[in-house]
């Protein structure tokens, strides 16, 4: 890498942005998120036992073992195969958005195709994508083929971004960039 003299700087083009960003789930964001939580859950069921007179430390095996359990419950209720690929979720490349679906689809929409894509929820946070003309994604879906958990019109594609990498904020400056006004 050479460096340049003081006073030179690189003028910024779009040639310098990357031409596809991929937003992936973050085994470190997940395990980031646990470790506060945990904590955070001990010292509030510490300070209930003491408001209620009992010793501090009565039941704080119970956040541990919630844990556990919505991990493992979490992995029953929602097996690889029944959704969204773990992996990558989500694409987005100079002319296209691509979604990664159930088994090893993959959902291609051109940014222009691309009537709604709004980010919603806090907790667990979801983009729902609609196409303007589901005959023009690549390959063209049908009704309520891509049909999810709070799925409300037919042709609406629901993407999770629970623990995404890099993030919903970047996702949504991106989306406000390349999305036609």
């Amino acid at each position: 890498m050479a460096l340049r003299p003081a006073g030179q700087y690189a003028a910024v083009t779009t040639a310098d942005e990357p031409t596809v960003i991929e937003f992936r789930r973050s085994r470190g964001r997940e395990v980031g998120f646990l470790a506060t939580a945990l904590p955070v859950l001990a010292v509030a069921l510490a300070v209930v036992n003491l408001a209620s007179g009992d010793p501090w430390w009565d039941g704080l095996w119970l956040p541990l073992t919630w844990f556990l359990l919505w991990g493992f419950f979490r992995g029953v209720a929602r097996p690889p195969s029944s959704g969204q690929r773990p992996g990558l979720p989500l694409r987005l490349a100079v002319d296209h958005l691509q979604v990664a679906g159930p088994g090893e689809r993959t959902l291609a929409i051109e940014w222009s195709n691309v009537a709604r894509a709004e980010i919603s929820g806090w907790w667990y946070p979801v983009l729902a994508i609609e196409p303007a003309d589901p005959d023009r994604t690549r390959p063209p879906i049908a009704r309520w083929e891509w049909a999810t958990y709070g799925q409300s019109r037919p042709y609406e594609i629901r993407v999770p971004l629970v623990y995404l990498s890099p993030g919903r904020d970047q996702l949504r400056r991106e989306l406000a960039r390349r999305l036609p006004a």
